[in-house]
């Protein structure tokens, strides 16, 4: 029941949840949404020497492969944690990004994030335990919030949520 397993079941439980909601990839393939673990795992690059480049007359930048870019995608951070008291459960806040790509005319992204954000808190609200070792903290709510910016085609959102772990009690020598 660590954090760090703790974020790893809820990447998995967000997939579960939105496993129905066909998205697009920047190839504009359907795709489902991928959780990660704290960061986007980072690109692969070619790394060429300054001879080969003048020679070639290429330039190899991150993110010029667009078969590696993420989309659409969803990163459980672990942002902090307390424990109050030895006999307290652990309170372990996470945030959760979305990034989805839609390159539609329409531009209705934050339609599906609003979307994707009530799922997963009907979810949560609905049933609070997570695999029978985290509880959702109720008093802490879930907050979301979307990228207000223009960045047509790709939309970003977050949510927030702190859960409660079911944690070791002490051990009492003496009984």
């Amino acid at each position: 029941m660590t954090a760090y397993q703790l974020q790893k079941d809820i990447g998995e439980e967000i997939e579960r949840i939105l496993k129905d909601i066909v998205l697009k990839d920047i190839k504009k393939e359907p795709a489902k949404i991928k959780a990660y673990p704290q960061q986007l795992p980072k690109r692969l690059q070619t790394i060429q020497s300054d001879m080969d480049e003048e020679m070639q007359g290429i330039s190899i930048m991150p993110g010029e492969e667009e078969d590696e870019d993420p989309y659409p995608y969803c990163i459980v951070m672990v942002d902090s944690g307390k424990l109050k008291t030895a006999q307290s459960a652990h309170e372990i806040s996470t945030v959760i990004v979305f990034g989805i790509f839609d390159d539609g005319i329409e531009c209705q992204g934050h339609q599906v994030l609003l979307n994707m954000f009530h799922r997963i808190a009907e979810r949560f609200t609905k049933d609070p335990v997570l695999k029978e070792r985290y509880r959702m903290n109720s008093d802490a709510g879930i907050e979301w919030i979307l990228d207000t910016e223009d960045r047509y085609p790709y939309y970003f959102g977050a949510m927030e949520m702190t859960w409660d772990t079911f944690f070791v009690r002490r051990e009492d020598r003496y009984v």
